[in-house]
């Protein structure tokens, strides 16, 4: 980042989709990554990656489809998690790490790095929802990425996509930075 109003930053958003809420016992269904520059008040993005993860053997229920949307074929032929966090490591890079509540989906890579020996990237990291709350410490607005962008006038094409997660997520980036620098 830069000093003053304006912003310079590269991130790598990701998303997650998951079959539950416990990264011990559900897997990672899909994976995404939005490769982006934020500038002022804009964001620039350079690439996006999308995947779906095989689910390990034996195959267990994968949680709420009428949510996400993911079909058990879709997930049969694809990449395991070992080669999937791989390609999500290397795009990282040494860009600042960004999702919609890093917690959730950053404790489902930690666990999936501890099976599959694949190390996470390191480095500086950011949650949207995180800085959206601190713009709104009374808690009267709502936090959820589809809420949020619709604030800014930004559309999520298809909520609970990873890729269209993380595209959205991308999205607001500068105005929560630019909102957080304005409370100063």
């Amino acid at each position: 980042m830069t000093n003053g109003d304006s912003i310079s930053l590269r991130v790598a958003v990701i998303d997650l989709e998951t079959g539950g809420l416990d990264p011990q016992s559900d897997p990672i269904l899909q994976m995404a990554l939005v490769g982006a520059t934020v500038a002022g008040a804009g964001v620039v993005i350079d690439h996006e990656w999308s995947t779906m993860v095989r689910l390990p053997r034996p195959w267990s229920p994968y949680g709420a489809r009428h949510i996400h949307g993911i079909k058990r074929r879709q997930l049969l032929l694809a990449p395991s998690a070992a080669t999937a966090l791989r390609r999500l490591s290397e795009q990282c890079g040494d860009r600042t790490i960004v999702a919609h509540n890093l917690a959730f989906d950053w404790g489902f890579l930690e666990v999936a790095s501890e099976r599959t020996g694949v190390a996470l990237p390191a480095g500086r990291h950011i949650c949207t929802l995180s800085l959206s709350r601190a713009l709104d410490p009374k808690r009267t607005q709502s936090h959820r990425l589809t809420d949020i962008a619709q604030r800014h006038g930004i559309e999520n094409e298809r909520a609970h996509d990873a890729l269209s997660d993380a595209r959205t997520a991308a999205a607001i980036l500068p105005f929560l930075l630019g909102d957080q620098g304005s409370q100063r």
